[in-house]
């Protein structure tokens, strides 16, 4: 399969060192605006650096697109249109509008269309399995993610919404089953504290569902320490994801407190003292799961090669990297709307 990169920038660096190494993978050339980012990436892996985009699609069958995020939208369509199959990085596009395109081009033209969420290839999500199936099969949930990292200066054209939190978006919004009932949020603006561009840095996001389901979301980009967490408790059973460690902690009450047994109107003050001290420890089974490491990437990679000469759906499809914007872009309503009403009551 010969294999276009569009972006030679961090990503799409990252992207060619991962395709190179499968030898069913032709590189067959780097696009980027700077044509030195071309040419040093075109060097690296002995292909052929474009200077038109164009030009570049005529030579392949699938790309990758690791383009600033605003691009995603005309670099999508122009390689749709051109028959390629396409691994867009996330987030699909900034708007929903924009990513339905996308979504609407690849299923006429009967594309590939993957994007890069890459906490769906995460060892420690899948091995959250039994507690996400419970979630999953429609049992109502509490779900607290955290995602925060100091600041890189990358994804500038996006705020912290489409550039942190999609992920953890994309993960809730693929195992809850439910419909969203309402949105809640608000963001600050740190590091363009004019909010001339609009691009917040930190966010927080309560999303109710139908089925009583409720996620809440938090991200930062200007925090001192970096987090990947992710909480989900149920009636029966609770959980704790790191993914930067990939690892998973669960906790399951006994069949004694399922069934009640320990209920206050059954335990005096007298035999409750005595439990107190070991009732933790004797009656919540604590699990702990550690994952090996995993080239996440390759992973990704390799599914979207698969998804091409298999002709499956990949991990991630277009459909629910729209379903992410979507969401995303309801927070970001949210956000906005929040901000309109602080601002008119200074006034």
């Amino acid at each position: 399969m010969k294999l276009g990169i569009i972006g030679a920038g961090r990503l799409g660096s990252f992207h060619a060192d991962k395709a190179a190494a499968y030898s069913n993978v032709q590189i067959s050339g780097i696009y980027d605006e700077s044509s030195a980012a071309s040419e040093a990436l075109a060097k690296k892996h002995n292909c052929i650096a474009f200077h038109s985009l164009d030009e570049l699609l005529t030579q392949v069958e699938a790309v990758v697109v690791a383009t600033p995020s605003t691009t995603h939208n005309a670099v999508g369509i122009r390689c749709l249109n051109a028959g390629c199959h396409v691994l867009m990085e996330k987030p699909l596009c900034v708007t929903s509008v924009e990513a339905a395109q996308l979504v609407t081009l690849a299923r006429e033209h009967n594309r590939v269309l993957q994007v890069g969420h890459i906490e769906q290839f995460n060892p420690a999500w899948h091995s959250a399995a039994p507690i996400l199936d419970r979630v999953a099969s429609g049992e109502q949930a509490l779900l607290e993610t955290t995602r925060t990292s100091g600041y890189t200066f990358r994804s500038t054209d996006i705020g912290v919404v489409l550039d942190m939190m999609i992920h953890d978006i994309d993960l809730v919004m693929s195992v809850v089953p439910s419909l969203i009932n309402n949105v809640d949020a608000v963001g600050f603006y740190v590091i363009d504290s004019s909010r001339k561009q609009g691009h917040e840095d930190i966010a927080q996001a309560r999303i109710t569902f139908d089925n009583g389901t409720v996620a809440t979301l938090y991200a930062s980009r200007v925090a001192s320490e970096a987090v990947r967490k992710m909480n989900i408790i149920t009636e029966r059973q609770s959980a704790t994801i790191d993914f930067a460690t990939r690892t998973a902690k669960f906790i399951e009450p006994s069949e004694e407190v399922v069934t009640g047994n320990f209920a206050a109107n059954k335990i005096s003050p007298v035999e409750a003292a005595k439990l107190a001290p070991t009732f933790m420890k004797e009656h919540f089974k604590v699990t702990e799961l550690a994952e090996n490491a995993v080239d996440a990437l390759s992973l990704e990679m390799s599914d979207f090669i698969n998804a091409i000469e298999k002709k499956y759906e990949p991990k991630v499809n277009g459909k629910q990297g729209l379903t992410a914007v979507q969401v995303a872009e309801r927070i970001l309503k949210q956000i906005h709307t929040t901000e309109t009403m602080t601002e008119k009551r200074a006034a």
